[in-house]
């Protein structure tokens, strides 16, 4: 059973057009479990006059020491009740988080890796390269809505960090293409991909049937889906993990 924390905020800021990083503190975090950075929280969420609905979140950072919990979230502007939130949030005001979730770290030991996805995973997708070991190689893609929303990552050298502007990360044809076009490896990747429902289920299907992947030596996840709410894209994934 996940634990709840009952926490502060301590900022909410913009870090790019279209990110916006969230950071919690208090007490309650000096019993939160370190090193699940990748792994996400869950907050609830209670506008006036509808019903609560609850929104997971990626853990950028967690620091002990000073109890702080850094959370960055892409930032929809006013849509949607968690976007008003943090644009609307202060300094002190209460929060509760449960969690933490499962972490989404790669396999260290694979020859070498392969990570894609838009916004909402850049996050993980961020934890996953300043994880990485020293001499590790590959790609990662990250698709981004504008320039300015390109971040510093402490990537390994041999890691190559593509950014891919497209501003209908709901299409998934530029981010196909784009992992479509990077040389194939030596060895076996160990793919980590997470994003649109839809984009997501043509890449799982790229590298399980085209490269021949085992499902179970790669991670994928779909964390929003285009045209539908949070609550209808986890609908649409259990019917496809059933499929």
């Amino acid at each position: 059973m996940a634990s709840e924390y009952h926490v502060q905020v301590l900022k909410s800021e913009s870090i790019s057009p279209h990110m916006r990083r969230l950071a919690l503190h208090g007490d309650a975090l000096r019993s939160f479990p370190p090193n699940e950075e990748s792994g996400y929280v869950k907050m609830l969420f209670a506008p006036a006059n509808s019903k609560a609905v609850r929104r997971s979140f990626t853990i950028r950072a967690f620091d002990k020491q000073h109890a702080q919990l850094t959370l960055d979230i892409v930032d929809h502007g006013d849509v949607g009740v968690a976007a008003q939130w943090l644009r609307q949030c202060q300094p002190g005001d209460d929060v509760i988080v449960r969690g933490p979730g499962e972490k989404k770290l790669a396999n260290p030991k694979a020859d070498w890796f392969f990570l894609a996805g838009d916004m909402t995973a850049l996050p993980a997708i961020a934890v996953n390269l300043e994880a990485l070991p020293d001499d590790a190689k590959g790609y990662a893609i990250i698709q981004i809505s504008a320039e300015e929303d390109k971040q510093l990552i402490g990537a390994p050298k041999d890691v190559q960090l593509h950014w891919l502007v497209n501003n209908e990360p709901e299409d998934p044809t530029k981010l196909m293409n784009a992992i479509r076009q990077k040389p194939w490896l030596d060895g076996t990747p160990y793919p980590w991909f997470a994003g649109e429902f839809e984009t997501m289920r043509q890449v799982r299907g790229y590298f399980r049937d085209e490269k021949e992947i085992d499902r179970k030596q790669m991670y994928s996840s779909s964390y929003w889906k285009h045209g539908d709410t949070d609550e209808g894209m986890k609908q649409a994934k259990r019917r496809d993990t059933d499929a």
